[in-house]
């Protein structure tokens, strides 16, 4: 959950990318990395094991604005995509405020979808939350394949009840990847502002 620095004035905000391996997690935290100006962000940081990869950086978004006086910075995570680094994964989702669901339109990943959506409602339920307490944005990326199945479909499958807000995507050219992060922020920071 949200942690307030009051020497720098700030509240974090721990947005965190899940989805299948080789949806495209990286692809968009390194698009929005690139995309925010030098002087609003930090390094990015990749953890990386022989076999895992996870990359943060945090930045300060420029149209969200104050919230009670304190600047709000955003630290972004993937996760690994691979459901047997499920150690990994859980440890990142401790005291995340957002997620974006990164989901995958290759005709072949429609299961990795669905599993990578149960694993993740398993491990916020370890920490005692729910998908309805968190808020969350999908992201149906790579839309351009040729092969790419129907939004509807891949929906049916992680999100049959049609709960979540659904963006379409392209994260190799950026298309689509601010969208589900502006919308997950706003979702975050409506939250907070709720609860004081």
């Amino acid at each position: 959950m949200s942690t307030i620095n009051f020497a720098n004035r700030e509240i974090n905000f721990k947005i965190v990318y899940y989805g299948p391996g080789l949806s495209g997690k990286t692809t968009n935290l390194r698009w929005v990395y690139q995309q925010v100006p030098q002087d609003r962000k930090g390094d990015m940081v990749s953890l990386a094991t022989e076999d895992e990869r996870t990359l943060f950086f945090d930045f300060l978004p420029v149209d969200l604005g104050e919230v009670k006086g304190f600047k709000t910075r955003f630290h972004l995570y993937t996760v690994p995509g691979q459901v047997f680094y499920n150690a990994s994964r859980k440890l990142i989702l401790r005291g995340v405020d957002g997620i974006v669901f990164v989901a995958d339109s290759a005709s072949n990943r429609l299961r990795a979808n669905a599993e990578s959506m149960r694993n993740l409602r398993e491990n916020l339920a370890e920490y005692g939350l729910s998908l309805e307490q968190v808020p969350l944005v999908i992201q149906i990326n790579k839309r351009d394949l040729p092969d790419a199945l129907d939004v509807e479909m891949i929906r049916a499958v992680i999100d049959p009840e049609g709960r979540f807000p659904v963006f379409e995507g392209v994260a190799t050219v950026g298309k689509g990847v601010f969208e589900p992060l502006k919308e997950v922020s706003r979702q975050v920071l409506s939250r907070l502002v709720e609860s004081v």
